[in-house]
């Protein structure tokens, strides 16, 4: 016979799930189940014995598994308790979201790219997001040239206003009849304000993902205006290489990732 103050498992509560099996089923230690209680997030629905049994519901075991998955998303345990007490920020919470969302877009992008590693697919149009961007002129004729100038602007761009991983970090624009006249792009954060800062809007380009050598670009470049003129596209003029995967990323050059893009005049679209 069980003592007084005993817990005892019944048909009526044997809904209710011990600490560690609910540790096992969602795949997490005991110990981060206890830090939610000492966080004032989460209390256990039966608490038994001289050694604090817990047991919970399937509406805490619902709990906790949204307190996780909100951890995983890089929110908190402090937003969080804000968060199921009604007291948080959601704007800001949902603007991080957002900014994790593209960064992962942009990842599976990359990915879905590198598995294809054909650079003969036909050209399409896209568009080219808003973006606020490090602008820094300089003619360069060579690659190697390219390669040392962005050396200095991405630290001199990342130290005054920051990066704004969710879009396309680094990409140079030119005018398609000087492409040596260059602009060296660092994308930023959104709201910047000062030297070199420019705000480019949405535009639309014809695109291709092209798969090899940087020193292959321009005739890449030269195949896409061809295309461009036999579609009828109007094009603005400029050409912009967005560096997608390089040598960070590939000792092989023939695995490099550019997007080169052609804006496009929008009337004509």
């Amino acid at each position: 016979m069980a003592k007084s103050g005993e817990f005892v498992m019944s048909e009526h509560n044997s809904r209710l799930m011990s600490i560690g099996e609910v540790a096992k089923s969602l795949h997490i230690t005991r110990r981060m189940i206890l830090n939610y209680e000492d966080k004032g997030i989460l209390l256990p629905d039966v608490k038994t014995g001289s050694g604090g049994n817990r047991y919970y519901t399937p509406e805490t075991l619902t709990r906790i598994r949204a307190i996780r998955r909100l951890q995983t998303l890089g929110i908190s345990l402090d937003e969080i308790k804000l968060y199921f007490e009604d007291a948080a920020d959601l704007r800001d919470i949902i603007a991080r979201l957002e900014k994790l969302r593209d960064e992962l877009n942009l990842c599976i992008e990359k990915l879905q790219l590198r598995v294809r590693e054909n650079s003969n697919e036909a050209p399409i149009i896209r568009t080219i997001p808003p973006q606020t961007v490090y602008v820094y002129r300089c003619p360069s004729p060579t690659v190697e040239d390219r390669k040392e100038i962005f050396r200095d602007v991405i630290p001199a761009a990342m130290r005054q206003y920051g990066t704004d991983s969710a879009k396309r970090m680094y990409f140079i624009d030119y005018p398609i009849d000087e492409p040596n006249d260059i602009n060296f792009c660092v994308a930023v954060p959104d709201g910047n304000k000062g030297p070199y800062v420019q705000d480019w809007p949405e535009e639309e380009a014809l695109c291709i993902f092209f798969h090899g050598d940087y020193d292959e670009i321009p005739e890449v470049r030269e195949r896409l205006v061809a295309y461009a003129r036999q579609q009828g596209l109007k094009l603005k003029g400029t050409c912009r290489n967005i560096y997608l995967e390089g040598p960070p990323h590939h000792k092989d050059k023939s695995k490099f990732v550019t997007q080169v893009a052609l804006p496009l005049v929008p009337d004509e679209l």
